[in-house]
C-alpha cells in the first residue's frame, strides 16, 4: 500500500483537502504546479509570494506587477473569463475571490473538474488574509510569514507617522459626470483614514457610489483627491459651475492617489506610503 501511495504521489495524485476564505472544501494538489489567477489582486499576491513560476494564467486589466501582463497569457475578461481557455492551460487550480468572482464561473470550472480556491479579499484584513491564504494553498507559507511581517510593519509606520498632525478632509472624485466616489466600505477609504486623511464621503454606507455636488458642498472638504490615472485635473473641475464653488477647488488644494491604491494586494502598500507623504507634505 505504502508503495503506491508513493507512486500516485509521485505522479501527481497526491491532494490536500482545505477550507478556503469562503468556508468551501477544496481539494487541492499536495504541489500545485499550474495555477490561475481570476482577479488582478490575486495575481499581485502570487508575484509577492515568489510564486510566478507556479502562475499559468492572469485575467484582463492585470496592471501590477507590470510584467505580469508581458509574461502570462490572459483568460479573458475578469468578471467573465473563458472557461475554454482555462480548460487548455491545464491548471491544477484556480483562485478567485469570493466577492468578486461570480458564481457562474465557479460551477463552470467546478463542473470541468477544475478546483476553485476562493479569498475573502476585502479591506486590508483581506489583504492580510489573501497572503497567509494563498501561500498555505501554494505551498509558500515561509514566504507569506515573511510578507505578512514586511505589510504589518509597513501599516505601522504609516500610522505612527499619521498620528502626529491634523487629519486633513478630502473628497475622493473618481468620476466628475456622474460624480462617482467612495464609500464606508471601499477600500480606498480604509487606506485613506490610514494615510492620515479623512475622507467627507467614509461614513456613506455603500462601497461605490453616484452622489450630487450638493450632498459634497456642505461637507468642505480641505483637498480633493484624485488617482494619478484620472483623465481630469483641477482645471476642468473650476471649469463647472458647481464644482468651482468648492473651496478645495478654487484654491488647487490637490492630492493624487497612486493607482495601486486601489489594488487589496500588497502592491496596495506603496500606494498607501505615497499618499500618506504627500498627506504630511500636506500639512
Amino acid at each position: 500500500m505504502l508503495a503506491l501511495v508513493l507512486l500516485l504521489c509521485s505522479s501527481g495524485w497526491c491532494a490536500r483537502t482545505l477550507k478556503d476564505e469562503a468556508g468551501r472544501t477544496v481539494t487541492v494538489p499536495d504541489q500545485v504546479k499550474r495555477v490561475i489567477s481570476l482577479a488582478p489582486s490575486v495575481t499581485d499576491t502570487i508575484y509577492s509570494l515568489a510564486a510566478a513560476s507556479q502562475l499559468a494564467a492572469i485575467t484582463d486589466y492585470t496592471l501590477f506587477p507590470a510584467q505580469a501582463a508581458k509574461e502570462k497569457p490572459s483568460i479573458g475578461d475578469i468578471l467573465k473569463p473563458s472557461l475554454e481557455k482555462i480548460a487548455t492551460l491545464h491548471p491544477d487550480l484556480v483562485i478567485g475571490i469570493a466577492t468578486f468572482n461570480s458564481p457562474e464561473t465557479i460551477n463552470g470550472l467546478e463542473r470541468i473538474g477544475v478546483p476553485v480556491f476562493l479569498v475573502n479579499g476585502r479591506g486590508l484584513a483581506g489583504v492580510y488574509s489573501s497572503v497567509e491564504s494563498i501561500g498555505h494553498v501554494l505551498g509558500r507559507d515561509k514566504e507569506a510569514a515573511a510578507l505578512l511581517t514586511q505589510l504589518h510593519a509597513r501599516e505601522q509606520k504609516v500610522r505612527d507617522i499619521a498620528a502626529h498632525g491634523k487629519r486633513p478632509s478630502v473628497f475622493l472624485a473618481l468620476q466628475l459626470d456622474p460624480c462617482i466616489t467612495a464609500g464606508k466600505g471601499a477600500f480606498m477609504t480604509e487606506l485613506i483614514g490610514i494615510a492620515g486623511a479623512r475622507s467627507v464621503t467614509a461614513d456613506l454606507p455603500q462601497d461605490w457610489l453616484r452622489v450630487s455636488l450638493e450632498a459634497i458642498l456642505p461637507r468642505k472638504p480641505e483637498y480633493i483627491l484624485l488617482l494619478k490615472s484620472t483623465p481630469f485635473g483641477i482645471e476642468d473641475m473650476r471649469s463647472r459651475a458647481g464644482w468651482k464653488s468648492l473651496e478645495a477647488v478654487k484654491q488647487g488644494k490637490l492630492l493624487h492617489a497612486d493607482d495601486r491604491l486601489q489594488i487589496p494586494a500588497p502592491v496596495a502598500f506603496d500606494g498607501l506610503e505615497d499618499l500618506a507623504k504627500q498627506i504630511q507634505e500636506a500639512k
